[in-house]
């Protein structure tokens, strides 16, 4: 039987194994996708057995997207650029990395509608994620982008290579909200320990501004209660999860999944939210 696994910490509560065993069962493959949970202060050990184990490939997640460089042969673009690997494939003896959530996450936004040159899009939050999407973005669309943060040193360094591109502080994203018909969700504000928090206030959103979140669970964040509010168009993290998820199952099998059926599967998990 081959198998597959995500690592992580904490773990316990990743929906990816449903996902992806919903996949091999419908497929009648012999394959099995467990998650794996390893402490941060065992990181090398631990990935080394993993590795030697017999497991053919691995996704990986908060917060070791970035330790398992060392440890690999060769990246993809995207992983090279982002500086961040979620998916790993061992073939022929050797062990590549991929990143595959900025192109998830692409393919799940433009299920509203593809993006344009005319379109204006906020990032908000500069960390792993925000990168990955970044740079998706900024490979395949041709629209303007602003990376805010916090603080904006980060997001500075994300656009500072791009004219077209450019770096502001949250206070002055909110100020300048009106100017964006696309804003984009990446931080952790929204999840449980932070669910009735929003990143930004949406005060001075325009009606009919695409608003997507990367956090599908809770389904409805507070940043998208508010968008929804201010009549925005919302979107949550399920479709960039089963997206990236889908775009790992072909790089290890070579096979398409049925995305559908992998949604449906998460959703149960989620109790049909």
């Amino acid at each position: 039987m081959e198998k597959y696994v995500v690592i992580g910490n904490p773990i316990r509560h990743s929906l990816s194994p449903a996902m992806q065993n919903r996949i091999f069962q419908e497929l009648g493959m012999n394959a099995k996708y467990d998650s794996v949970l390893i402490e941060e202060a065992d990181f090398e050990t631990e990935i080394t057995r993993l590795m030697d184990s017999g497991v053919v490939g691995f996704n990986i997640t908060t917060p070791f997207k970035e330790r398992i460089l060392p440890f690999l042969d060769e990246l993809d673009s995207l992983a090279t650029a982002s500086g961040a690997v979620n998916t790993v494939l061992r073939k022929n003896k050797k062990w590549y990395g991929f990143n595959t959530d900025g192109k998830g996450y692409l393919e799940g936004l433009e299920e509203i509608r593809l993006i344009t040159e005319n379109d204006s899009i906020l990032i908000t939050g500069a960390g792993g994620a925000s990168k990955a999407i970044y740079l998706a973005l900024k490979n395949y669309t041709t629209a303007k982008i602003t990376v805010a943060n916090r603080t904006s040193e980060k997001a500075v360094e994300m656009t500072k290579n791009h004219s077209n591109h450019q770096a502001m502080t949250l206070d002055e994203a909110e100020k300048n909200l009106a100017d964006f018909t696309i804003i984009i969700q990446t931080t952790s504000i929204g999840l449980e320990a932070s669910k009735n928090k929003s990143p930004i206030s949406l005060a001075n959103l325009t009606k009919g501004t695409i608003c997507s979140d990367i956090i599908y669970n809770p389904a409805e964040t507070a940043f998208l209660k508010e968008a929804k509010k201010y009549g925005a168009i919302t979107q949550n993290g399920l479709p960039m999860f089963v997206n990236q998820g889908a775009l790992a199952f072909e790089i290890w099998t070579g096979v398409k999944p049925n995305r559908s059926l992998m949604k449906d599967a998460v959703l149960e998990q989620l109790g049909g939210n």
